[in-house]
């Protein structure tokens, strides 16, 4: 069955949605900036975390922090949705990465994912519900891990720049250590390499000018992709659909079924 992705958002902008449906195949090691909140409708999906994978049945929900480092293992069959919360636009805590499966937090789910998908302003208040059922998620500050300042420099430069090719010798000398040592204890940290992190960084960039209205090329241009056939399987490859599809689905109203 052929993999169906479908992106949508509530009015304000504030709240972002994603609707799987069909066949999905497997992704690569990846994160997000945003808050990642999911339900499984039908079918199994096994999300793949650093602790470990975590199996889905139907009705289960999941979390994914923000910066979280996740895959998906390839599915048959199936059908899930998703809620992406901006961490700036909502007072977020840190959240443990998992499943949630609480009737109540289905409920409320449901409920922002419906009206923000048919294009309709969600109220704080619905957040607000639905962030409440998935507090019970969230891990004391305590237990956050320490980033060493090394690290958090090599995210930061990983992150500007975007038009410029990495160089891991060069960012290395900057930070202070061995081009072989950042890289092993990056992927550690982080999940990922830094020139994966740059690419994830150059692909919500370039979503990001899409969304103030430029052109799937100029996007590609402005981010660093070698030519707009490079750009577009990378972002086929993270996002599930070829940037014109998504750029038309942001972009087209959407009408609430009956």
């Amino acid at each position: 069955m052929v993999e169906r992705t479908r992106h949508g958002g509530d009015a304000t902008g504030t709240v972002s949605t994603v609707r799987v449906e069909g066949g999905s195949a497997a992704t690569p090691w990846h994160s997000h900036r945003s808050l990642i909140l999911g339900r499984i409708d039908s079918g199994v999906r096994t999300l793949q975390l650093p602790a470990g994978d975590v199996v889905l049945d139907p009705g289960d929900g999941f979390v994914i922090p923000p910066g979280t480092p996740h895959a998906w293992a390839a599915a048959a069959v199936g059908t899930h949705r998703i809620v992406a919360l901006d961490p700036k636009t909502f007072r977020l805590t840190a959240w443990r990465p998992g499943a949630i499966r609480d009737a109540a937090w289905g409920g409320a789910f449901d409920a922002l994912h419906a009206r923000a998908e048919a294009g309709e302003a969600v109220t704080r208040a619905g957040v607000e519900d639905l962030l409440t059922h998935t507090a019970r998620h969230a891990l004391p500050a305590g237990e956050r891990p320490a980033v060493a300042r090394p690290l958090r420099m090599a995210r930061r430069e990983v992150s500007c720049s975007l038009e410029e090719t990495l160089d891991l010798a060069e960012l290395a000398r900057r930070v202070g250590l061995s081009p072989f040592h950042l890289h092993r204890l990056y992927r550690r940290t982080w999940g990922l390499t830094p020139a994966e992190h740059r690419v994830e960084a150059r692909l919500r960039h370039a979503r990001g000018l899409i969304r103030a209205g430029a052109t799937v090329a100029e996007a590609a241009a402005a981010t660093g992709f070698a030519d707009q056939s490079h750009f577009t399987r990378v972002f086929r490859r993270l996002m599930g659909v070829p940037p014109g599809v998504w750029a038309r689905q942001l972009r087209t109203p959407r009408r609430r079924q009956a």
